[in-house]
């Protein structure tokens, strides 16, 4: 119904009838004609009558075009793109998919200047259609000058942070893709414009950025990519207006399996004084947790030549009960200068802490930290392949005889692989921890469970390991390694059906862990439903030899 513009009844309704505007009744059987056409039924035959029940339709496909031979002539290969196959009907859409898909590959390949020519002969006589695609790649293209240009208070070297190509380097449409993300990440836009600068067509440029939508299809973008063009190198241009709803909020009143009845307030402020600063404020309360934080953030603070580092402050305070053998409060402070690059994102700081632990004493630990991230996912919201690596470092500094000096350290891989429809993950972590002066704080050592570990029990409820059933310890261990395995199977649209194995190790052994039999290990299954924000979960998981040791986990957001 959707091809001749018919609107469907809403799915409350008691009559499930669908709607057509009277102006497109005398062409209904044009309308339909066409769409057969485009489907390869060139010979249907269609008619329609109405009378009070509503409009009848009477359509007989006949014979259908066959595709009989597809003859491609390329220096790049692109036989793996080619959507129809002999033998089978030909559609029309699938034979400008086709085109689509080469101009793609081109473009990502670097090649702006190719000489593409695809045909579709249709011999009605037989029945047959005749593919033809012809193909010269043609030369090498590369960035030219990027011109910066917008409204609002924000400097050129913000947006050039976030711009993943330079002058002289050869072109890639992926690139500026990744820029929009980039640039728009920072949630200091209302609009983003990036586009071949063409010099005797400025008044049309002018013209499209003041009807720029907020966000910019991929489609689109290698539309605008996709024009021959004299020349390979391509000149860039790049407009922007600032945003100018600047302040939002947000409260949310949720449920976790570990925290219980929770509510969260959250405050932004985008663009503040300029140059895509952010300023946020969070507040959490539950009756096990709660927590204040302040956040300010600053791009492109320090600027060296082609490397940029960004600045970021969190500051706050949290207090702790009823989670472990312990309650604790912290008040924090800590400073840490981010770049991010294609692929690697690096960030490093100084943080203090003062943490009162009861039935112990107050520490006050002073620490730089670092962390590098390599990502080489397909998508950082809901990943079908790729790989993730992460080490994280901190170091306690001896700043008095009573300071605790230590070294910690753990390690993330995370490996995904989609193959028949079958999305299969695998999270294995790793850490360790050195005490070389005084005692460190529980809450500095390694415990599991949760969500995003072990999901047969609660948030941090594993402590050191002493068997490979539930003999568990309340005190937190010095080394851990954690491996999960994941396969999620479509279901329907969007919704996923998820089963899985969690396996955690903690020792109270310092340095390096080995690995032992001392391992809980877990299976169970849960749904998964995919948003644009992330997948929304549900997990069941049970401990393998003892089914009583189970939990129920609810979660927003990608865990591989």
């Amino acid at each position: 119904m959707e091809v001749v513009g018919a609107k469907k009844s809403s799915i409350f309704s008691l009559h499930k009838t669908a709607k057509i505007n009277a102006i497109y009744i005398p062409k209904l059987d044009k309308i339909f004609k066409l769409y057969y056409q485009k489907e390869g039924f060139f010979d249907v035959n269609i008619s329609h009558k109405i009378d009070k029940k509503g409009i009848h339709f009477f359509i007989k496909e006949n014979k259908y075009v066959k595709v009989y031979s597809i003859k491609v002539k390329s220096d790049l290969y692109i036989d793996d793109l080619i959507e129809l196959n002999k033998g089978t009907r030909f559609r029309a859409q699938l034979f400008s998919d086709t085109k689509k898909a080469i101009k793609k590959r081109l473009l990502e390949k670097g090649y702006c200047n190719y000489d593409l020519n695809t045909k579709a002969y249709i011999d009605l006589e037989k029945y047959r259609a005749y593919i033809v695609i012809k193909l010269k790649k043609g030369k090498i293209c590369h960035f030219g000058k990027i011109d910066i240009k917008g409204s609002g208070n924000i400097d050129k070297k913000v947006i050039i942070s976030r711009l993943k190509f330079e002058q002289g380097e050869r072109f890639n449409i992926d690139k500026i893709k990744e820029s929009y993300t980039a640039l728009y990440s920072l949630e200091a836009f209302d609009q983003i414009y990036i586009k071949e600068k063409k010099e005797n067509n400025i008044q049309k440029i002018q013209r499209e950025y003041k009807n720029l939508s907020r966000l910019k299809s991929f489609d689109k973008i290698y539309k605008d990519f996709g024009d021959k063009r004299s020349s390979n190198i391509i000149p860039i241009d790049v407009r922007y207006k600032a945003i100018k709803n600047q302040s939002h909020s947000r409260v949310g009143v949720g449920y976790a399996t570990d925290l219980r009845f929770h509510t969260k307030y959250h405050w932004e402020y985008k663009n503040f004084y300029g140059n895509a600063r952010k300023l946020m404020f969070d507040v959490f309360y539950s009756s096990k947790q709660r927590s204040i934080e302040n956040n300010f953030f600053n791009p492109a603070f320090i600027v060296l030549w082609d490397y940029h580092l960004d600045l970021q402050n969190s500051a706050g305070y949290s207090e702790e009960r009823d989670i472990h053998d312990f309650d604790e409060k912290v008040a924090y402070d800590k400073f840490y200068l981010i770049h991010e690059g294609q692929r690697w994102v690096n960030n490093f700081g100084f943080g203090v802490e003062n943490r009162v632990i009861s039935n112990d004493r107050s520490y006050f630990l002073i620490y730089p930290f670092m962390k590098l991230v390599y990502d080489l996912r397909d998508s950082k919201i809901n990943p079908t392949k790729g790989l993730y690596f992460s080490h994280e470092m901190e170091y306690g500094l001896p700043y008095s005889p009573d300071s605790t000096i230590y070294i910690k350290y753990i390690d993330e891989l995370r490996l995904i692989y989609t193959l028949w429809g079958v999305t299969l993950s695998g999270v294995g972590r790793m850490g360790a921890i050195e005490v070389y002066q005084n005692k460190l704080p529980q809450s500095k050592k390694f415990f599991a469970g949760g969500a995003f570990s072990n999901r047969a029990y609660g948030y941090d409820r594993i402590g050191i390991v002493t068997s490979n059933d539930t003999t568990l310890s309340d005190e937190g261990g010095y080394s851990m390694a954690n491996l999960s395995l994941e396969a999620n199977f479509l279901i329907y649209k969007n919704l996923k059906l998820g089963i899985f194995n969690d396996n955690t190790m903690i020792s109270s052994q310092q340095g390096i862990p080995k690995i032992s039999n001392n391992i809980i290990s877990s299976a169970g299954f849960g749904f998964r439903y995919m948003t644009p924000i992330g997948p929304f979960k549900i997990d069941f998981g049970f401990n393998i030899h003892k089914y009583s040791e189970n939990a129920i986990h609810f979660q927003i957001g990608q865990s591989f």
